[in-house]
């Protein structure tokens, strides 16, 4: 691993795992997931979901400090308590929104015992089904007041929103990159900013790097997810298994505007093995670190100013030795 990758990795899919017919693995106590992680080749963190991970933060805090892991990053879950099921930031009732917002402000509080100081929260409950379902103009005035009033609880935690197309709902409040950074401008705060998920860009559809970019024109690049998908759907597979091509052009974005954040894997193993799976995430950041650092940049960004393309293309094929 490259010494400037922070790498991580979402303590959850590190136990038990299913989708809507199977159900993967045993049901690993917290304990067992965290020594699971500690198995994993150069992890260096892991980002852990309230509430479901922190009945006792002391105990969350001593598992990881005695596996010596940090926490980059406390995920904070308004979507799977069944009073959710209808939306947290955006639920009809007064009550649901302030519980949201309420775990929003808790998640701020440990995540700065767990010493990360940065929330990261994805919204997936929030959306419509149906035509005629949701009052858009009043569930976004709610949206950003929630938000709002999170972030102001603590101007010393970064509150990072991840936005994403669909699932749990069939259209999100907040489904693109755009509409994250329009959150943020709304919301007007400083510690407001935008988790970049691979899988949700590639998918919304985006061209990740240029959401990067944008994310970055705004200075609301906050945290990166990594994976992959077939751009139908949110597979959370290896980065670089399906979209090579985007996953080196992301990785050299990535580098170009400077960020030193935590690279967090959000790859679900499904079938697979988690630890194999997660040695895998770390060995495809390596080789994309490792053919970028191969290239000549200074003929790289020539190529693609020019809108060379195929230049650009050519100096990769050259240091893979396929010429």
């Amino acid at each position: 691993m490259h010494d400037d990758i922070k790498f991580a990795a979402i303590l959850s899919f590190m136990g038990q795992t299913r989708d809507r017919f199977q159900v993967w693995g045993p049901p690993y106590t917290l304990q067992e997931k965290v020594q699971r992680a500690a198995q994993v080749e150069n992890l260096a963190a892991v980002e852990v979901v309230y509430p479901q991970e922190f009945a006792d933060v002391k105990i969350t805090k001593k598992l990881l400090d005695d596996a010596e892991l940090l926490c980059s990053t406390v995920n904070v879950n308004i979507k799977g308590d069944p009073m959710f099921h209808m939306g947290g930031l955006t639920h009809p009732d007064a009550a649901v929104r302030a519980q949201a917002v309420a775990y929003l402000k808790e998640g701020m509080d440990i995540s700065v015992e767990m010493g990360c100081n940065m929330v990261t929260c994805c919204p997936l409950g929030d959306g419509h089904d149906y035509s005629f379902q949701m009052d858009y103009i009043q569930a976004w005035g709610w949206f950003i007041e929630g938000i709002r009033e999170a972030a102001k609880h603590r101007d010393d935690v970064q509150l990072s929103l991840e936005y994403k197309a669909n699932e749990t709902r069939s259209r999100i409040i907040m489904g693109s990159a755009t509409a994250a950074l329009h959150v943020c401008d709304q919301v007007g705060l400083e510690n407001v900013g935008v988790t970049i998920d691979i899988g949700h860009a590639l998918y919304a559809p985006e061209t990740p790097s240029l959401s990067i970019a944008q994310l970055h024109h705004a200075g609301r690049l906050f945290l990166f997810h990594i994976n992959d998908n077939y751009r139908n759907w949110d597979w959370d597979l290896v980065p670089g298994s399906v979209n090579w091509w985007d996953w080196i052009e992301t990785m050299l974005y990535i580098e170009k505007v400077g960020y030193d954040g935590w690279v967090v894997s959000d790859v679900m193993p499904g079938r697979l093995d988690a630890i194999q799976v997660l040695n895998a995430v770390g060995r495809s950041i390596t080789r994309a670190k490792n053919l970028l650092s191969k290239v000549d940049h200074n003929d790289l960004w020539a190529a693609i100013r020019s809108n060379d393309a195929m230049a650009a293309y050519d100096l990769f094929y050259k240091e893979l030795g396929l010429d």
